[in-house]
């Protein structure tokens, strides 16, 4: 049996950057899921709604891992349709997930009705005693102090090698130690 894989769903880069990251410090293979109907209007529907839209078919068997560290964002305070179809479809061949986000939530909001925080529990709800560790690493931490209340470089903020420095370097190192 083999150790661990990353699966990942991004849209905009940054949790591809952040599995990558993943994967590189495992050294474990990766799969991205990618959505049957990748739009964003529908993702964020079926995300709110959790009416699946299902992935594309992946040929990997999950049985074979012992840990499947899943990552992916976190939209106004919703597991992503992509992540929580993939969750659904395998529950039953997972043996251990632990879930990593790069988001837009703070960590002062943290816990709020958008907070990362808030999804945390519909994932150990979906998997039980199978969920691990679930951790975000929110963009503010990227942002300089000065831009943090600006809405555009929010959400223009990008985790890149150039960034993946300071305290989100430091909660990734954590994460992995531990």
């Amino acid at each position: 049996m083999k150790k661990n894989i990353i699966v990942y769903y991004s849209r905009k880069g940054s949790n591809k950057f952040l599995a990558e990251q993943a994967a590189a410090t495992l050294q474990c293979e990766i799969v991205p899921l990618k959505p049957r109907l990748n739009l964003l209007f529908f993702l964020l529907l079926s995300s709110a709604t959790k009416i699946s839209l299902g992935n594309r078919s992946i040929k990997t068997d999950f049985k074979d891992f012992e840990s499947i560290i899943l990552c992916g964002p976190i939209w106004m305070g919703q597991f992503v349709s992509p992540l929580y179809d993939f969750v659904k479809k395998y529950k039953n061949d997972i043996q251990h997930l632990d879930f990593i986000t790069c988001c837009g939530s703070t960590d002062t909001a943290k816990n709020e009705r958008f907070g990362y925080a808030t999804v945390f529990p519909k994932i150990r709800e979906i998997l039980g005693d199978k969920c691990g560790k679930c951790e975000a690493f929110p963009i503010e931490l990227i942002v300089p102090e000065e831009k943090r209340n600006d809405d555009q470089a929010m959400m223009n903020a990008r985790l890149s090698a150039s960034n993946f420095t300071g305290e989100i370097k430091k909660r990734f190192d954590n994460f992995f130690e531990a």
